[in-house]
Parts: C-alpha cells; structure tokens; sequence
C-alpha cells in the first residue's frame, strides 16, 4: 500500500513538472517577435534578424493613408527595432495615428519629401526610442514639444532641413543634437538651458550671426561644438564656456573679423578651428591663453598681417608648435618658419 502510493506521487510529480515545462515553452514562445503577414502590410516589409528583433521598411508607400492603413493591419508583435523610410517624395506628413500601436527604438525618415511631423506622431514610442532621424528632408514642422516625454531619447537628427527659429528644447537624456543646414537664424540666450545632458551639438551652415554671452554655459558634458559656415564676424568676452569633457569647436568657414581677450573660458586641450574666417591679427589674448593650456589651433585661410601680433608665438617655439603646421599669413609665409629676429623689434 505504501509503496503503491509513492509511485503515485512520483507519477504526479512527473507528470506536473511535464506541464510546468509547458507553460514555460509557451510563454518563451509568446516573447518571440513576430512580423505581420507580408500581404498585409505591402508594400511594408517587415524583417526579422533574429528571434527578438524587428525591423519595419516602408520606403515604398505610396502616401500618407498607405501608410496608415498598414500600421491597422494585424501586428503580432508590436514592438520593432526600426522603422525606415528612404528617399520618399510621395510623404509629405507623419500624422498623428500614423504608426497605430507600434513602437521603435529607432525611425529613420530620411532623403525624401517629409514636410510635417504632427504632434503625437511619434508618440507610440515615447519609452522605447533612442534615435530620432529625419535629416535631407523639408520638413518645416516639428513637434519638439513632445521631445520632453521621450525616456530614452539619445540623438535628434533634423539635419538639412527647412526648420526656421531656433527650437524650445526640453530633454534630460538628449546628447547628440543635429541641426545643420536649417535657417535658424539666432541662438537665444536659453537654448541649451533645458538639455542638459549633450555631448554633442552640430549647428553648422544654420546662418548664425553671433554667439549669445552664456548660451553654452550650462552643458558640463559638452564634447564637440560645431558652428562652421555661419556669418559669425566677433566673438564677444564670455562667447565660449568649455567643459572638462569639451574637446573640438568648430569656428572654420565664418566671417570672423575680431575676438575678445575673454571670448573663451575654461578651455583645456580643445581643438580650435578658426580657418577661412578674416582674422588679420592672432593677438596674445585669447590665443596665449588657449595655447597654454594644451589647445591647438588652425588658423590657416585667414588674411593674417603677421606682425607684432603675433610676437609672443613666433619668440617662443614651443607655442608656435600650437598652430597648424600649414597656416600662413597673407604675403604667404608659413607662421611654423618665421624668423624670431624679425620681431626682436616688437
């Protein structure tokens, strides 16, 4: 008797564990991404590299109700790792509702006709996305007001576009920002006050015409700062704040006439392009004092007199080696090979 009702146990034992393993192949099964019937979607094509990860191609849809209508298919699985829409002419608007249920941690709509981006067009997205990109298109309508929900949000790329007026930006997890090739126009005072955490800020060709006194101030983990090809002509005192992190500012391709002997602030070991401005003198301040600390600088493409300015350097060959090494005044003479008895006079 005893024995009959222990081999019963072992059986339900066994048989207990055979379930248990059941259920847990069905809820592996259940985490499984799985793409939409490719019928459904056309001409979507959605792809899977391995078992977890989606990947959603809508570069073909013919417009925006395409679109729409195959975001209303039936999903399985409604979390991907990207949508991508290239070189799309025919989409002109990313409205509200567009994306249904799906959520990305990337959407790349880029070299293509995209005009507008509606308010809450992203938004099924808000805690998965990481990268915002959505440069060479037209698009002169964003809804940055959303940017502030994204959790995850690490780079917004809105590069060469038709953005005009710099941006209200809120994001505490924001650290590439891409702006380049926009009519912006000015740089106000609070630009950067709400986005703490960049690292890295591209604002080239965006007609900039003056740095705002404090507009870099409160970036502690700024790395890189781009501001080529604008029509900046002086740099006021207070201009540039470096951080331990900052390592390039990019200057190169302005009108830059004059500098302020206080134009930049705590600046370490930074790389300092000025090239193709129209500076004509490289005075000892600010120059000595970025020298002295390890900057290097590369003044070449500028009409430089190459006069007593610039004596404290030439004296001094240790600080000359600062300077790129191809940089010349306007007669043509490179600034490495002038002649320190030519400015005992100085």
């Amino acid at each position: 008797m005893e024995s009959s009702y222990i081999l019963l146990l072992l059986l339900l034992s066994s048989k207990l564990e055979r379930c248990l393993g059941m259920v847990g192949n069905a809820s592996n099964v259940q985490r499984l991404a799985t793409c939409p019937a490719a019928e459904d979607i056309t001409p979507c094509v959605c792809s899977q590299e391995d078992p977890q990860v989606l990947d959603m191609d809508c570069s073909e849809v013919a417009d925006e109700n395409e679109l729409a209508a195959v975001f209303q298919a039936n999903f399985p699985s409604t979390n991907f790792r990207r949508l991508t829409i290239k070189a799309n002419q025919n989409l002109k608007t990313l409205r509200s509702g567009d994306l249904g249920d799906a959520s990305f941690q990337e959407i790349w709509i880029t070299k293509g006709g995209l005009e507008e981006i509606q308010e809450g067009a992203l938004s099924g997205s808000v805690s998965t996305v990481t990268y915002l990109v959505f440069n060479y298109n037209n698009i002169s309508s964003f809804p940055f007001v959303d940017l502030e929900t994204f959790t995850h949000v690490q780079s917004l790329d809105l590069r060469h576009n038709n953005i005009r007026g710099f941006p209200m930006l809120f994001s505490t997890t924001l650290e590439t920002l891409y702006l380049s090739g926009n009519p912006l126009g000015e740089l106000p005072p609070s630009a950067f006050s709400n986005t703490s955490a960049l690292v890295d800020i591209h604002l080239s060709s965006t007609n900039i015409t003056q740095v705002t006194l404090g507009v870099f101030r409160d970036l502690p983990n700024l790395r890189n700062l781009g501001l080529g090809d604008n029509s900046l002509t002086y740099l006021a005192g207070g201009s540039f704040k470096c951080s331990p992190t900052t390592g390039l500012i990019d200057l190169g391709y302005n009108q830059l006439a004059g500098v302020s002997p206080a134009s930049f602030t705590d600046c370490y070991d930074v790389w300092m392009y000025v090239h193709h401005n129209a500076l004509t003198v490289l005075d000892e301040d600010p120059w000595k004092f970025l020298v002295l600390n390890g900057c290097y600088i590369d003044p070449y493409g500028n009409p430089l007199e190459c006069g007593c300015d610039i004596a404290w350097a030439v004296r001094n060959s240790s600080l000359l080696q600062s300077f790129d090494i191809y940089s010349t005044c306007a007669d043509g003479r490179r600034l490495v090979e002038l002649d320190p008895a030519d400015f005992e006079h100085c």
